[in-house]
């Protein structure tokens, strides 16, 4: 059990904390959501006694165990650095007492995939008594573990808002125009795949998820049609295959940044109409919610074309219309929604195949 009771915290000049209460039971699972620099993460310094009030009670009934970004604060050992984010989690949580132990989770599913996710939330349904403390800016993952929602700072930020360049005209029969080509991509890496096989047509419009379990390949994928545009190479570097854009497209690539900071300036840049085809590697990554909620908006507005790379399930289903899982052994590719996708049996079977699971 956790109650605090008019919080006060000050750093320097600037007041995190005033006046702030909060009551949480044995075996409830909140969730502490904000923006940037709201107080978030300092809330759990302070439950772990990392950071001291400047004034007010803190009454804490259980062990307290922190786990930061995927990584155990307090675990370590030689094989550390070979170990994945999610055998790091499962391996900080292993035989936790679910009536003694708070749990104080920050941004846990930053590193995960979908199944690193999945298998989080199902550990924490499962641990009913267990009580946590997450702070995250993934929804789907608060919606399915969480009872209730603390907001901390203002609810103000909205901007990001994208300009789009001029859309290319339809076909002379009315048709969408094709705004990318790709064939028979294959890429290598220490002589396996990364992805081969790799052939597909996308239309104005278009906003295209590229999933799975093949992080590299996905992310890799993203970023040789980004090299192809920008170099005129229509291998994009691959050992095979052909990209063609095509004319009157104009491309914005928004590599993978790691601070909200340099997020900001990358939408600063696609925001003077210069593009009307946007690929964008994890854009979600390094954003607090109410960005990822400002960010997505302007997605969903955006009329031209959009490729990209993510783990935010929610942000994936808001924006996309097509979903192609880049596998090793080729795509499985699907106009559809993600939850469509998710659920289709046809689907299912042939990233079984992809796979070989």
């Amino acid at each position: 059990m956790i109650e605090i009771k008019n919080l006060e915290l000050k750093l320097g000049k600037r007041e995190i904390f005033s006046g702030f209460n909060l009551k949480i039971a044995r075996g409830e699972k909140v969730g502490i959501i904000g923006g940037e620099g709201s107080g978030k993460s300092t809330l759990l310094d302070i439950l772990a006694k990392r950071i001291h009030p400047t004034a007010g009670e803190v009454e804490i009934s259980g062990e307290v165990l922190s786990v930061n970004g995927s990584v155990y604060a307090d675990f370590s050992e030689l094989r550390m650095a070979e170990m994945s984010a999610i055998e790091k989690l499962k391996r900080a949580l292993r035989g936790l007492n679910d009536d003694e132990i708070i749990l104080l989770l920050d941004e846990p599913t930053k590193n995960l995939d979908s199944d690193g996710i999945e298998w989080l939330i199902n550990f924490l349904n499962e641990h009913k008594n267990l009580t946590c403390v997450i702070v995250s800016s993934d929804r789907y993952f608060l919606k399915q573990t969480c009872s209730r929602m603390i907001p901390l700072g203002s609810d103000e930020v909205e901007p990001v808002r994208i300009d789009c360049a001029e859309l290319l005209p339809p076909t002379p029969s009315g048709a969408v125009p094709i705004v990318l080509k790709v064939n028979s991509l294959l890429k290598n890496r220490d002589g396996e795949p990364l992805f081969k096989d790799v052939s597909f047509t996308i239309r104005q419009g278009q906003k295209v998820a590229f999933v799975g379990k093949n992080d590299r390949g996905k992310s890799k994928l993203l970023k040789t049609l980004a090299t192809a545009y920008q170099t005129g190479d229509e291998t994009g570097g691959c050992l095979r295959g052909r990209i063609k854009f095509s004319d009157g497209v104009k491309v914005f690539s928004m590599p993978r940044v790691y601070t909200g900071a340099s997020a900001r300036v990358e939408f600063d840049k696609m925001a003077f109409g210069t593009a009307n085809f946007l690929l964008l590697d994890n854009p979600t990554a390094c954003l607090d919610l109410p960005t990822i909620e400002a960010l997505e908006k302007s997605l969903v507005n955006f009329p031209g074309t959009i490729i990209f790379v993510d783990e935010d399930r929610e942000f994936i289903s808001a924006i996309a219309n097509r979903i192609m899982d880049i596998t090793p052994q080729g795509t499985v590719d699907r106009i559809a929604t993600y939850e469509d996708f998710l659920a289709n049996e046809t689907v299912k079977l042939q990233i079984k195949d992809k796979y070989k699971i």
